[in-house]
């Protein structure tokens, strides 16, 4: 009886641990007022840069206006929300809440990836901002 109640608890140890560190899925919502779309992209797994500044990369095409973001935070998150673009000044300001389906999180730091759609960029903007933190920018922001 206490060994198939240790194989149990193994089993689920196993099965938290690996819906931790996966934690991938992808998830996309519209948005309102400047954010018209945004798509969680899910988890990369580790993050692997010296810094943990958030990298932001505009895409190739005019229209729609599409950033990809990726960003550092605490292994296990599954799921994303609350997406918000704003504009502050000269910073396009990109934010998104992290959560773990299952409660679980690991004290590591992960790679999150998402998209932001948005419906215009005025030309003043030369910063973004993620979850409040600078972020690196990836080629240009205007085209």
């Amino acid at each position: 009886m206490e060994g198939n109640l240790r194989l149990r608890l193994a089993a689920l140890a196993a099965i938290a641990m690996a819906a931790t560190v996966t934690g991938c899925g992808s998830r996309s919502q519209t948005g309102t007022g400047l954010l018209t779309e945004f798509e969680y992209l899910g988890c990369e797994g580790d993050w692997n840069e010296e810094t943990y500044a958030p990298e932001v990369a505009r895409s190739e095409s005019a229209e729609p206006i599409s950033f990809l973001v990726r960003n550092a935070d605490t292994c296990g998150y599954d799921t994303a929300d609350k997406p918000e673009a704003e504009l502050d000044g000269d910073t396009l300001e990109l934010r998104y809440t992290l959560s773990s389906s299952g409660g679980y999180v690991a004290a590591c730091y992960c790679e999150y990836r998402a998209r932001f759609v948005v419906s215009a960029l005025p030309e003043g903007i030369r910063k973004v901002s993620v979850n409040g933190d600078d972020a690196r920018i990836k080629g240009t922001l205007h085209r």
